[in-house]
């Protein structure tokens, strides 16, 4: 089974990039998605949506958190998750994009091999050169990884910016992390509004107000042993 993790405040584009994913895979029988909205109306809207697509029985709930990113649903995602290890679990978003036959790829990418793959996103390069730390924008790992980090992909220490600096961090320390970026060249692309690829809207601005706390909060975080770093929360 693939476990699709999503939070979504962008009900409509959810839609669009979440048929993407279902258009580009070879067995939308295998897929489960797992919705956090943050109203009954995005909720009602949606199950509409997986009532005319779905065939398995999709998890769509609803969560305000107290404060705006992705960190605090992530972690609500993820720590109630059920998966068995050797199930796929992927953090999606609004703006994901996974290449044709992607759980084949992935499939294979995990045979006989568990983990937490790091993989290309068209903004970051195979060497993460262009950024001032290596961030696994996209998670994607099997069920034994994530109960290998206490079920948190993205901590909710973090607002939202640094978590994914963590994420890495925190697999590479465990040996867990699976980075074949220079020698494998399939995209899963992230169509970060920095790239041009979609235009920033509210939801980002709010995200960049709490810059500077999560950096203060990476910079404290990222001196802890990694045992502090995934204790359970």
């Amino acid at each position: 089974m693939i476990h699709l993790l999503w939070c979504t405040i962008r009900p409509q584009q959810f839609i669009k990039y979440h048929n993407e994913w279902l258009n580009n895979c070879d067995d939308k029988d295998n897929i489960k998605t797992h919705v956090l909205v943050s109203t009954e109306s995005e909720k009602k809207f949606l199950e509409k949506y997986f009532n005319q697509i779905a065939k398995i029985a999709n998890r769509i709930e609803v969560y305000r958190p107290q404060h705006p990113g992705v960190c605090s649903p992530s972690y609500k995602l993820s720590s109630t998750l059920e998966c068995t290890d050797d199930d796929i679990v992927i953090f999606g978003s609004d703006d994901f994009l996974a290449p044709k036959k992607w759980d084949t790829y992935l499939k294979e990418k995990f045979n006989n091999r568990s983990g937490l793959l790091f993989v290309r996103d068209g903004y970051q390069l195979p060497d993460s050169s262009n950024m001032q730390y290596p961030a696994i924008t996209i998670p994607i790992m099997t069920g034994e990884a994530l109960r290998s980090m206490n079920n948190i992909i993205y901590n909710p220490a973090y607002h939202h910016m640094f978590s994914d600096c963590e994420l890495y961090l925190n697999a590479k320390e465990m040996g867990i992390l699976i980075d074949d970026r220079k020698s494998d060249q399939t995209v899963f692309e992230h169509a970060h509004w920095v790239t041009g690829k979609r235009q920033a809207d509210a939801a980002d601005q709010s995200y960049h107000l709490k810059w500077k706390d999560d950096e203060q909060t990476w910079n404290v975080r990222k001196a802890l042993p990694v045992e502090e770093r995934i204790k359970e929360i």
